[in-house]
């Protein structure tokens, strides 16, 4: 079963409406300060994959293509299930430790997963981590062990 929604867009951040014209600068969206933004409870489709609440903070978001940036805080100690998503997405670690598929990362991070790939990430027990997600398309997630047959739903 996917789940769709679960990182709530309804506190994305605004931005100033342009035209989209051909050959015009869409105008930029810059946030200073990404550690003391204020976030919020996911959604109850990502809230699903975790033992216990995280932080978010919807960033971005594209009309056209779909896809979606968020900040993310697990807490230290946050277990993940092993899930998976239709769209890649991308992970920038700001602050912490994020463990994913078994390896540790820290600040300056990048690590990226194909679409469709069975993943684990999560805080280490020691410490929180901070993040940046850029999901490549639109968000949704499938719990793994819903869908034995490995395939992204």
């Amino acid at each position: 079963m996917v789940m769709d929604g679960g990182f709530g867009l309804a506190s994305r951040m605004r931005r100033c409406a342009a035209p989209r014209a051909r050959g015009r600068i869409l105008p930029m969206i810059a946030i200073e300060s990404l550690p003391s933004l204020e976030l919020q409870p996911p959604g109850s489709a990502a809230a699903a994959v975790y033992d216990r609440p995280i932080g978010v903070r919807a960033l971005n978001e594209d009309d056209q293509t779909g896809e979606e940036h968020y900040l993310i805080r697990y807490p230290a100690g946050t277990r993940g299930r092993a899930h998976r998503h239709s769209a890649a997405h991308t992970i920038i670690v700001l602050e912490g430790q994020l463990e994913a598929n078994a390896r540790s990362f820290g600040p300056g991070s990048y690590v990226h997963f194909p679409a469709g790939e069975v993943m684990t990430h999560q805080a280490t027990a020691g410490e929180s981590c901070l993040f940046v997600l850029l999901f490549h398309g639109p968000f949704d997630v499938s719990i793994a062990e819903d869908d034995p047959s490995g395939r992204p739903s």
